[in-house]
């Protein structure tokens, strides 16, 4: 094969199409602004941090189709930034929470525990996804009954019970073991949980 006998070769272009979740108008921006600045503006209203959340998974899986190096961390930072900076008290509707009462979760829906789902096993999205729910599964009862999550997502249970495993390898009991401390995967602030 000669070089330049593509017609994209020659124009320097390339049609990739639009693929739900993934090649979307705002991922493309996103890539662009990227390679060009080495930074990432979405350009959403500030007040809609499910919107950040879903642009960022959705570069996150765009790079990762085109095996584009870096910017799965970068994507990966400015998810938990946005969980560590917005706590779920100020959540503009809790009904769209993915999570009960855990601030790390509150932003998250099954939507993007669905789309990270499809990122490799150990795409630093994918694993935030499920380290962002380690406190509240293990600190509330009603946390614990996400069944219908994982019979949906088989592959973010497994990935949730990897984070939790992960986060109880620091774990130590009071002296009287009715309790636990570890640090949240997200915040890394020490935490205590009764509810064994």
């Amino acid at each position: 094969m000669s070089k330049g006998e593509f017609l994209e070769a020659r124009q320097l272009t390339v049609d990739i199409g639009e693929m739900e979740d993934v090649i979307t108008v705002r991922s493309v921006e996103g890539l662009i602004q990227w390679l060009h600045l080495r930074v990432v503006n979405f350009g959403i209203d500030s007040e809609d941090l499910g919107e950040h959340i879903s642009a960022a998974i959705e570069l996150a899986k765009l790079a990762d189709k085109y095996n584009i190096a870096g910017l799965e961390a970068v994507m990966a930072q400015h998810i938990k930034n946005i969980i560590i900076a917005n706590p779920g008290s100020k959540a503009k509707s809790p009904v769209q929470s993915f999570r009960y009462g855990d601030a790390n979760a509150h932003w998250l829906t099954f939507d993007h525990i669905v789309s990270a789902a499809v990122l490799p096993r150990e795409h630093p999205v994918r694993r935030l996804i499920a380290a962002a729910s380690v406190s509240g599964y293990l600190q509330s009862v009603e946390y614990k009954l996400f069944a219908e999550e994982t019979q949906n997502c088989p592959s973010f249970g497994a990935d949730l019970l990897r984070e939790v495993r992960l986060t109880l390898n620091g774990t130590f009991f009071t002296r009287d073991s009715t309790a636990i401390y570890y640090n949240d995967p997200i915040s890394g602030t020490k935490i205590i949980s009764r509810g064994f």
